[in-house]
């Protein structure tokens, strides 16, 4: 019982000032498919929120969102843009690896997603869809002040989505400004 009170009275200590982070991220994705004719790419905006209970381990979800991915569909009869979206929302948990007196972290996670799939002009061959599924990530992140308060960084994230009569699989990578308090 003293054994445990001792081990932890020395994680607690641990545990840095900034509990919580809030992040803006920019970036790419593309659509991971076997046909190469059909795949879509975007660009991805995404804002985020992490809590860290532990120095190592933090909680994180958020909201993705890959603009404009339907590629223009043209016939003889005129050009159709599909005007959609991909919206993600990723929650799930993720381990840190401080490193470099704590100026450098590296990152590795994943969990749970839901993504809705939003058309504005429907076509009678495309549909909006939503589903569950699951996300990887792994990231690298550098702080750019002496407080440790802002950060940069690099994140690679896997969707897996499986809504009805589709399997989503996107790989996104972003560029992330985060702020810590």
């Amino acid at each position: 019982m003293y054994f445990g009170f001792l081990l932890l009275a020395a994680l607690l200590p641990a545990q840095s000032v900034e509990r919580n982070r809030v992040s803006v991220s920019g970036g790419w994705g593309e659509q991971l498919t076997v046909y190469t004719y059909n795949r879509q790419t975007a660009p991805v905006l995404g804002l985020s929120y992490a809590f860290r209970p532990l120095r190592w381990f933090e909680l994180e979800t958020g909201l993705f969102v890959g603009l404009q991915p339907g590629q223009e569909q043209c016939s003889a009869h005129g050009c159709f843009d599909p005007n959609d979206r991909y919206f993600w929302v990723p929650f799930g948990a993720r381990f840190v690896a401080p490193i470099a007196w704590r100026r450098v972290e590296l990152s590795a996670g994943g969990g749970g997603l839901h993504e809705n799939y939003s058309i504005s002009n429907s076509n009678f061959n495309i549909r909006s869809r939503s589903g569950w599924g699951g996300y990887f990530a792994g990231g690298a992140a550098v702080a750019i002040d002496r407080s440790h308060r802002f950060w940069l960084g690099a994140t690679p994230r896997f969707f897996l989505a499986n809504p009805a009569y589709a399997r989503d699989r996107w790989f996104v990578i972003t560029g992330d400004v985060s702020v810590r308090f």
